[in-house]
């Protein structure tokens, strides 16, 4: 039963490749405000951690966010056909904006490898198309439990020449030795590890479970550490925003280069706080059992 809801999701993903990008974008904000309409679970979980990120925002600016930001997620949704399935070269032409090129030269001039923070802001999956122009960056893959979602997942992102590793012991092995040999990695920041893989640091002020692989990469080798997303512009089309990270993120205690890491993601997300999937649970694990914000 999974596999063929997996067949009929493949199906309608390539139906929405078959779109003009606004028409996609346009089915995607249709399926944001069917978000918004239902009180459905990720707007109950947006509106949560808008509450806890901006406790001085009003009803009203909290409601205007949430309701953007559903929007951007349901485009986000439909521009999936877009990014997977169109033609290489028409998709990096929609990229019409680069924020912060010097810093990636920079980067690529000091050539000690580069750390690429990309937290789920805009479409990232843009982020793959760009770079690739540049360099060859490897990323961490996390398997799907279906194997043929699995297999469609990762020929699409194979295809734009991306190295991917397992979200493994050995997959985390591998990013060190590509840094050793000053390649390039991108690691997604803002989702909650397992607590050994962890630390508590202040995220817009609140206590969230913070990955501490990109602080110990940081702190092990001299990679450049540049923030990347890519925001969806007016028109429809996007611009790639690239920002050095705090260089705290280098400090060897895990609870000040992970403080350093979430004040360098808060501030992309301030760029464009509605293009933020304010829908995942961030804050679901608190050193505090007792406490649960999604109850």
């Amino acid at each position: 039963m999974k596999s063929f809801i997996v067949s009929i999701g493949i199906c309608a993903i390539w139906l929405i490749a078959l779109l003009p990008l606004s028409i996609a974008h346009k089915l995607g904000a249709f399926i944001g405000w069917i978000l918004w309409i239902t009180n459905s679970k990720k707007r109950k979980i947006s509106e949560v951690n808008l509450r806890l990120c901006f406790p001085d925002y009003s009803d009203d600016e909290i409601n205007r966010i949430v309701k953007k930001s559903l929007k951007a997620l349901g485009k986000t949704y439909t521009e999936m056909g877009m990014s997977w399935m169109w033609p290489i070269p028409k998709v990096h032409k929609l990229i019409t904006h680069i924020e912060g090129e010097e810093y990636l030269q920079q980067a690529l001039d000091e050539n000690n490898g580069i750390i690429l923070i990309a937290p789920h802001l805009g479409n990232w999956e843009i982020l793959n198309h760009f770079f690739r122009t540049y360099l060859f960056m490897t990323v961490m893959y996390k398997t799907a439990k279906i194997p043929k979602l699995d297999k469609f997942i990762f020929d699409t992102r194979k295809r734009v020449d991306v190295g991917l590793v397992p979200a493994d012991r050995e997959g985390v092995m591998s990013l060190y030795k590509i840094l050793e040999n000053k390649g390039v990695v991108a690691v997604l920041p803002d989702q909650q590890p397992r607590i050994k893989s962890g630390v508590f640091a202040p995220f817009f002020g609140q206590k969230a479970l913070t990955g501490k692989l990109i602080g110990e990469m940081a702190s092990t080798t001299p990679a450049y550490l540049l923030c990347c997303y890519a925001k969806r512009m007016s028109d429809g089309r996007y611009s790639v925003v690239l920002k050095p990270a705090n260089d705290l993120v280098r400090d060897p205690d895990p609870a000040i280069a992970a403080t350093a890491l979430n004040k360098s993601i808060e501030q992309c997300i301030l760029d464009c706080p509605e293009q933020y999937q304010w829908s995942y649970k961030r804050f679901r694990t608190q050193p505090e059992t007792n406490i649960n914000f999604y109850q």
